[in-house]
């Protein structure tokens, strides 16, 4: 039997133990051990070497082993311990140990071998004893022992710190003291080289392994690293040595540095000595010297000196430090609605230190805007941005970028631009099924122009006549809507547009013409029930409309036959339906489309468009051109019961004047009615029998053989003297167009009396407080107005509009001026001026211009240029063109002529919106060939 014991002597007791019993002993040495030798043991052995990751494997040469047969049963053999157990060492936290102890002996049985302590600690060390026992015998046991040495790796008890400041020729201990199994040895190292103490008499290293340096010299300051080792491992730690007691010596002093608001910025050098970290709010002294500054302000701009002193000197260094104001984006672009047409600003507002330059750079959608190829996009020096002539491929979300050196910002913005609406689509009209006399009219919701509808306006044609307002505000999200109270027998045709803030839009195209079912259409049926009645009055018919009548007698049997038709057409009157008796009265539409041309020094020519004949109200039997309007209709002298009024002849007065008429009624009461004529030297009258404190309206026209001319009424309260009237207000422009803008406004104090005149003024191109205002619009006799569409202005023109109105007292003052709008791009107006064609050689002609004013432009003036048209003037051959691209050129030479030709040439200007009129053509006839120019 094979025992292991620790020795008594362990404190601890036994520890666990593992025996592993084995026929046939294979070492840790990898020894083979055939113990208790028998016949059948006797063969040859060899080992086999076997690589696991290949499959290679070696064997050894045969070993022949005999073992001899002595005939009879063998006599006992006494334990021996063949393979005795071995010091052993082995560092603490390893998995596992293993001591080993192979005895032989007769009977001995085959465990015990080999002692396993797993996880083995220092409580584990100790002598370990390998007893073999022979059982039932007196055969005394063997016994064999080894030590086993738990180690521990070094661990440092004491450490030096981190950073040693100590005069020259001073001491200084450095400590470093450690502990582990077995004790660690100590080594010093200064800057990676090893400190040989015995050679160097003022380094000394003492029994716990601190170094003592004595008498310290500079060369002393450095790195010393202590290591401590044994056969478990090695430990190391550090410091630094500085010796200060000599003067301070910059080596290389911090640089100039740039730096943003906010950032950090370290200011740098190299120094012999510093004097360790030092921190203080936003500012840090590093350990190598630099000064750390997170964030920096504008505040800390400046010169900074690196001041270096100790007992023996003193050493600096500066450097400045220049701190840029962060380039930010104080004023950041605005989601915006501009009406399409108009132009759309929009701002970036940016703070930046005036010695940084910034960049703009504005995107669409991501997409980066080419402002320097598209003409109706601006960039100005402040970074706004503008768009002229807006459309809708203009909305998107724009990004103003602002790039510097002082940093980068970036806003976005969205531009939404508004439109009129579309005209309503698909309008049907059909009869309605629930309602008698009536019409369903429905519609297709229109495109709203980027702006929600506010209501549609429907209009009526019946019978062929002007379209009127059936309805001006039908709730925009309607679709339909039903037309009730038509007449019989007449012919209606519907159309209607959507209106939004912008303004409104154009109308939907007519609907058909529909015709309600009924009488007077075809023939009506009147019943005489007398038969000794031979006559009848028709009443309730049409105005000059001719009639087929027929008569028939009828009895109990049924209806006899009809006489022959007879016609006959009502008299000429208004637009009411009366009986065939009525009075005629004037025509209900004037004249259309008029205009005036002066022909000579003492003729104009008028021209018009007839009436339509279904308005004339009878036979149309001629014209009449009467005075316009009387002059300064004014008040004055005014009483409880009378007043004064004066006026001056007409400006028109399109003829010799007969004389006046004057009116007077209380105001929309037309019963009361007071007219007299007047001579035509009379230009005041006083009217009496009046009311007091009553409004009323007074008219005054003048008079020609042709008949009465425009009227010029104004209203007054008796008892009560007008007054200046008020500025208007709220002005708003809508409808921009290349030639006019529709004005939206609110009447001011109107002086107790009837607006007579509104004058619009504006600004033209150059707009400030300083500028002239030119009258360029007067609207008269529309004292309700509420807008106005203001015509003759420039394209591409900028204007700012004021107004002001005119009572029988005066003119108001003026109102706030509007925004600045510019009106949009049209095709110039003009032909190039000056033409002229001369010879240049047998085969050009050399063609001269004056350039289009630059107020003649129309458009943005970089699309500017000119177009040349030339052809032989006999009209055979091609007519070709060029274009000049140059808005200032005046002059090209035509090449590639025939010899001996004569040519016409034309120009004429344009720009990005279209092409202007032809100039006058000019001809020129190229040079025979052989001849020479004159001089």
């Amino acid at each position: 039997m094979l025992r292991v014991n620790k020795l008594p002597y362990d404190p601890l007791g036994p520890c666990p133990r593992n025996l592993l019993p084995l026929p046939r002993a294979i070492t840790l040495e990898n020894t083979l051990v055939i113990l208790s030798t028998v016949a059948p043991d006797a063969g040859r052995y060899y080992v086999q070497a076997v690589n696991d990751k290949n499959g290679d494997n070696k064997t050894s040469q045969p070993i022949t082993l005999a073992v001899e047969n002595v005939g009879g049963p063998a006599d006992p053999i006494a334990p021996t311990i063949i393979i005795p157990p071995k010091n052993t060492s082995v560092v603490a936290g390893t998995s596992e140990v293993t001591m080993e102890c192979v005895a032989n002996a007769s009977g001995i049985s085959d465990y015990n071998r080999r002692l396993t302590i797993t996880n083995p600690t220092v409580s584990d060390a100790g002598y370990y004893e390998c007893e073999a026992v022979l059982r039932s015998s007196s055969v005394t046991p063997v016994t064999r022992g080894a030590y086993l040495l738990v180690l521990e790796p070094p661990q440092f008890v004491k450490e030096p710190e981190r950073h040693i400041t100590a005069e020259m020729e001073k001491v200084v201990d450095i400590p470093c003291r450690a502990k582990g199994v077995p004790p660690p040895s100590i080594t010093w190292y200064k800057d990676a080289a090893l400190v040989e103490v015995g050679k160097l008499t003022r380094f000394k290293q003492r029994s716990d392994g601190s170094l003592q340096i004595s008498g310290l010299l500079p060369d002393d300051t450095g790195m010393l690293q202590c290591f401590a080792h044994n056969a478990a491992g090695e430990a190391q730690t550090s410091t630094y040595l500085a010796v200060t007691s000599i003067a301070p010596n910059i080596t290389r002093g911090p640089l100039d540095s740039t730096v943003i608001d906010g950032m950090s910025v370290v200011l740098a050098w190299e120094r012999i000595l510093a004097s360790g970290s030092v921190q203080l709010p936003r500012f840090t002294l590093l350990e190598s010297g630099s000064l750390l500054i997170s964030p920096t302000h504008i505040s800390d701009a400046g010169t900074y000196t690196c001041l270096a002193t100790n007992s023996r000197g003193v050493d600096e260094a500066s450097a400045d430090l220049v701190v840029w104001a962060r380039t930010r984006i104080t004023k950041p672009p605005q989601d915006q609605s501009v009406i399409k047409g108009t132009q759309a600003s929009m701002v970036c507002g940016v703070t930046h230190d005036p010695r940084v330059t910034v960049r703009y750079v504005w995107e669409k959608d991501g997409a980066t805007l080419a402002v320097e190829t598209n003409p109706r996009v601006r960039l100005d020096r402040n970074g706004s941005l503008h768009i002229s002539q807006t459309w809708s491929g203009d909305i998107g979300t724009y990004t103003c970028r602002v790039l510097s050196a002082g940093g980068n910002d970036s806003r976005n913005a969205h531009l939404r631009v508004r439109q009129l609406p579309h005209a309503p689509e698909h309008p049907v009209a059909t009869l309605s099924t629930v309602e008698r006399r009536a019409i369903n009219l429905t519609w297709a919701k229109p495109f709203d122009g980027n702006s929600p509808l506010m209501r549609y306006i429907l209009e009526m044609s019946e019978n062929n006549a002007p379209w009127t307002i059936l309805l001006a505000s039908v709730d925009p999200e309607a679709t339909s809507v039903m037309v009730k109270g038509l007449v019989p027998a007449r012919s209606y045709q519907f159309r209607l547009c959507a209106v939004n803030d912008v303004g409104k839009g154009q109308f939907s195209k007519d609907t058909e013409r529909y015709c309600l079912a009924g009488l007077p259409v075809g023939y009506q049926f009147k019943n005489i029930t007398d038969a000794d009645v031979n006559n009848l009055l028709l009443e309730d018919l049409i105005i000059w409309t001719n009639y087929e009548i027929e008569v028939a007698a009828y009895n109990s049997a049924g209806l006899g036959v009809y006489s022959s038709k007879v016609t006959e057409w009502t008299l000429q009157g208004g637009e009411q339906l009366q009986p065939i008796s009525s009075s005629p009265v004037v025509p209900t539409v004037p004249p259309g489309n008029v205009h005036a041309e002066a022909t000579n020094s003492t003729t104009i020519r008028f021209t018009w468009n007839a009436p339509s004949p279904q308005f004339i109200n009878g036979i149309n039997q001629g014209y009449k051109v009467v005075p316009g309007p009387v002059g300064h209709l004014s008040f004055n002298d005014i009483l409880d019961t009378s007043l004064k009024v004066s006026w001056q002849e007409p400006g028109e007065k399109n003829g010799i004047l007969t004389g006046y008429r004057i009116s007077w009624e209380e105001y929309n009461r037309t019963n009361t009615r007071v007219t007299h004529y007047l001579p035509n030297v009379t230009l005041e009258y006083r009217v009496t029998g009046l009311t007091a404190l009553t409004t009323y309206t007074i008219e005054v026209a003048a008079m020609t053989s042709k008949g009465q001319g425009q009227v010029s009424a104004s209203t007054i309260s008796s008892g009560v003297p007008p007054e200046l009237p008020g500025a208007p207000t709220n002005l708003g422009i809508s409808n921009i167009g290349p030639r006019s803008v529709t004005l939206q406004f609110r009447p001011g104090y109107d002086g107790k009396t009837s607006i007579s005149r509104w004058v619009v003024e504006a600004q033209v191109g150059v707009i400030g407080e300083g500028e002239e205002w030119l009258l360029i619009y007067q609207l008269s006799n529309e004292p309700d107005a509420r807008s106005m569409e203001v015509p003759d202005l420039n394209p591409f023109t900028y204007y700012s509009f004021r107004m002001r109105q005119v009572n029988i007292v005066g003119t108001s003052p003026p109102s706030q001026p509007s925004r600045k709008i510019q009106t949009l791009q049209a095709p110039p107006d003009m032909a190039p001026a000056n033409v002229t064609l001369r010879t240049a050689s047998e085969t050009s002609l050399w063609l001269r211009w004056m350039p289009l004013p630059e107020m003649e432009y129309n458009g943005n003036p970089e699309s500017v240029g000119y177009k040349i048209k030339y052809g032989r003037s006999d009209g055979h051959g091609k007519t070709l063109s060029h274009m000049v691209q140059d808005r200032v050129e005046r002059e090209y030479t035509i090449e590639d002529l025939e010899e001996w030709t004569e040519y016409r040439v034309q120009v004429q200007a344009f720009n990005a919106i279209g092409s202007g009129p032809w100039s006058q053509a000019v001809m020129g006839r190229t040079r025979e060939s052989g001849t020479t120019a004159p001089l």
